[in-house]
């Protein structure tokens, strides 16, 4: 009786909760959406306050946290929110294409794919790195450093000493020790070596206790930006910790950190998300910074991937390379149709079907990335048959469904050809087979529209079409133009282009440029050339159309010169920079119009100098003629070289040596000269006297005197030296001219001439030599004999 008794309470008991469950647990598929709503609220209430009533446990830690971290000066803990997603008619464009795949309603949004490596922060806030010393060898003293050194054996003793700001600390009876810039593996070496001084027959171990606080600055792209005050154990990635990491615009791929105004090192975070290499995680000192820029190249990634994501590159990554960062596909991917997606340069989207599949060898498009390129890897099971796709000059690329009657026409008015730069000659219809062969088929866009049946070919599963944009199928056209004016250099042949058209994109012409005659250079299909003049002041030779390759010359009118400029200076009424009245000014006239010589002037002096002359010189290649010219030695070594025997320097002999006195007596009837643009002439001032130099007693200069000659000079300097040149004297002239020989000793000198005496080339005197060599031998076998003898 009791065991039934039981019985039916057990069943009362189980009846009563299963009509409760039914009472609470109402079928969602008979609730109404604005019941569903509000059970969510219900339920998303209870949720937080039960967070904020659950109690949590916290480790306790070593140090006070809030005398080592302090929150960021200016900085947010508020989350960047994600961008909405994009409405424009291009994402819609890719929209309806994803839609036309079966796969494509199990597929991630992009828009919902974040960068790779993000979650590594999104666990709970670090307050403090941890402070595991025992390990901190390395570990680098600083002030406020806390240490504490233990002694034991024939004297034993602790000191719990602190780091002062000049980095030392004082121990009774040992002194000073400086521990800046030490590790503690270091110190403790020190400090054994100073103990050992003072005590013997000692241990002694060094250890720390509470460290110092630095202070460290992480600015750019992070969660929490601002200026941290923290332990000094605290590396760079506990730094990033503390910040919340990057923001969805930083970089995950070049952090870095800056000491002293310069990068000292950067961070790859990758490296530690895939390979878990922390080989760069450096630990931080006072004042450093720490910066995330924005990110790089981006690309994104779904499907049959290990790891969908967006990932930034760092350099020209390939898409078999990013299959490979996301973790390789899946065994289900379907690897010889990944769909990628780009933004073409005309700010439209382009779609592209590669092939990733390495069994496919040589048919693999493996192509380099982008920023802003999407992938997508689909499974072999929901591979949808029947479609077709349609690419480039279209409004909306990407894949439609083929029914049995489907042809290029219902593929083109399905992507809407681009108002514009369309290429109608044809378009290209990839055909592809089951073996991989691919069959090319071309088409005219232009005769499809227009009703001809023959070209609207009829489409297989996966055919492709691509429409060609014009400037991918025609060559560019140039005209050029040279010659006076203000741009020459090729030029766009536009449509129905004129002479007068690029002329005027050239930007008209320069003041020396001939109206009276251009010239048109045309070259036909077989290479000839057909040369044409045109009047450019008659209205109807402008109106010239141009072709393809011509080239436009502007002549510069004849012997043109915009400013025919020389250069007059020195001791002249008027110096400075003189514009040529005519092309045949001469020197005399030149002095007229400066207003003549001051009364300091020494005409007899004066330089003439005309740059043209070396410039003719190096076009007539002297400088490689002399080269040439140069005897070929051989020295000890059997080796050939040239020996230069004229120091040739084109810039020394722009001099024109002119008698000024004969010029200016004759009043430019005789010796006169035509000026020339570029021309320089310099009148000196009189001079101090005759200048003496060389192998003589003494250079110098020596006051002049009228009617001596170059013996008496040479006298008054200190004669000749036993080095000296007799016969190598020269007089240099003041207009320029030079003498020399034996007899210019004897020859007059004037004022503001220069007497130069070269010394001898000695040579070294083989007899002697010889003599030293024979008498050496000689005595040598002296001695040998002498020895032989007393044998």
């Amino acid at each position: 009786m009791r065991k039934l008794l039981l019985l039916i309470i057990l069943v009362i008991i189980l009846v009563s909760l299963n009509w409760f469950t039914k009472a609470n647990a109402a079928e969602l598929g008979q609730m109404s959406d604005d019941d569903k709503a509000a059970l969510l609220q219900k339920y998303q209430s209870m949720a937080r306050e039960r967070d904020v009533s659950t109690p949590t446990y916290e480790t306790p830690q070593l140090y006070d946290s809030a005398s080592l971290v302090r929150r960021p000066e200016g900085g947010s803990s508020t989350p960047i929110p994600r961008p909405p997603k994009d409405g424009t008619t291009a994402q819609r464009a890719i929209s309806q294409f994803e839609g036309s795949n079966a796969q494509d309603r199990s597929l991630q949004s992009f828009d919902d794919l974040a960068p790779f490596g993000l979650e590594l922060f999104n666990g709970p806030r670090e307050s403090a790195p941890p402070d595991d010393i025992a390990s901190a060898g390395d570990y680098i003293l600083g002030p406020g450093d806390n240490i504490v050194i233990s002694l034991w054996g024939r004297v034993e003793g602790e000191y719990n000493l602190t780091v002062d700001r000049e980095g030392k600390i004082f121990v009774p009876k040992v002194g000073e020790l400086t521990t800046w810039g030490k590790t503690l593996d270091d110190f403790r070496s020190y400090a054994r070596n100073r103990f050992s001084t003072v005590y013997s027959e000692f241990q002694l171990n060094v250890s720390l206790g509470k460290i110092r606080s630095i202070r460290i600055y992480l600015t750019g792209e992070v969660n929490r930006p601002g200026a941290y005050t923290v332990s000094s154990l605290t590396s760079l990635f506990n730094a990033l910790y503390l910040a919340g990491g990057p923001n969805e615009n930083g970089s995950m791929r070049d952090i870095r950190l800056m000491r002293g105004g310069k990068q000292l090192a950067s961070m790859d975070l990758y490296k530690f998300l895939l390979q878990g290499d922390n080989s760069s995680d450096l630990r931080l000192e006072s004042g450093d910074a720490i910066f995330v820029p924005v990110a790089g190249t981006r690309v994104a990634i779904r499907g049959q991937i290990r790891r969908p994501a967006i990932y930034e590159l760092t350099h020209n990554e390939t898409s078999l390379e990013l299959v490979t960062l996301a973790g390789n596909a899946l065994p289900e991917a379907h690897l010889d149709r990944v769909l990628l997606e780009r933004i073409s340069k005309k700010a439209e989207w382009q779609v592209l079907d590669l092939n990733l599949n390495p069994a496919s060898g040589d048919k693999v498009t493996d192509i380099e990335l982008t920023d802003g390129d999407r992938l997508t890897v689909y499974s072999i099971f929901d591979f949808k048959k029947n479609i077709v796709s349609v690419a480039g000059q279209v409004k909306h690329p990407g894949v439609y469904e083929r029914s049995d009657s489907s042809r290029v026409l219902d593929l083109v008015m399905r992507g809407e050809l681009q108002e514009y730069d369309v290429y109608f000659e044809r378009a290209d219809l990839f055909r592809r087979f089951a073996d991989y062969r691919t069959e090319v088929i071309s088409v005219d866009l232009r005769a499809i529209i227009a009703g001809d049946s023959s070209q609207n070919v009829l489409l297989s599963d996966r055919d492709s079409l691509h429409i060609y944009r014009i400037q991918e199928i025609e060559r560019d056209k140039f005209v050029f133009i040279g010659g006076e004016v203000d741009r020459p250099g090729n030029y766009p042949l536009y449509d129905k282009m004129t002479v007068g058209d690029l002329i005027f994109l050239a930007g008209s012409y320069t003041r020396a440029a001939s109206r009276l005659r251009g010239e048109i250079a045309r070259i036909d299909s077989l290479g000839n050339v057909d040369l044409e003049y045109i009047d450019l002041n008659d209205q109807t030779s402008l109106s010239a159309e141009l072709d393809d390759d011509d080239r436009v010359y502007i002549r510069t009118i004849p012997e043109w010169r915009l400013h025919r400029t020389v250069k007059l200076d020195g001791e002249v009424m008027f110096p400075g920079e003189y514009v040529m009245s005519s092309r045949e000014e001469t020197l005399s006239g030149l002095l007229k119009r400066a207003g003549g010589f001051t009364r300091n002037a020494f005409p007899k002096g004066a330089v003439f100098e005309r740059r043209s002359i070396n410039r003719k010189l190096d076009q007539m290649q002297v400088a490689k003629v002399l080269e040439n010219s140069a005897p070929i030695v051989q020295d000890s070594m059997g080796r050939l070289h040239t020996e230069l025997i004229v120091n040739y320097d084109s810039t020394q002999v722009n001099r024109i040596i002119i008698d000024l006195d004969k010029v200016l007596r004759s009043n430019g009837n005789t010796g006169d000269l035509v000026l020339q643009p570029g021309d320089h002439i310099h009148i000196p001032p009189i001079p101090s006297g005759i200048s003496v130099i060389g192998a003589i007693g003494a250079t110098g200069t020596i006051k002049f005197s009228e009617g001596r000659d170059v013996r008496h000079y040479v006298r008054q300097a200190g004669n000749f030296t036993p080095r000296a040149d007799k016969k190598g004297t020269r007089l240099i002239k003041a207009n320029g001219a030079v003498y020399s020989g034996g007899d210019v000793l004897g020859k007059r000198v004037d004022e503001g001439d220069v007497i130069v005496v070269p010394a001898k080339i000695e040579k070294e005197s083989n007899w002697l030599k010889t003599a030293t060599t024979a008498l050496a031998a000689t005595s040598s076998i002296l001695t040998t004999v002498l020895v032989i003898d007393k044998l």
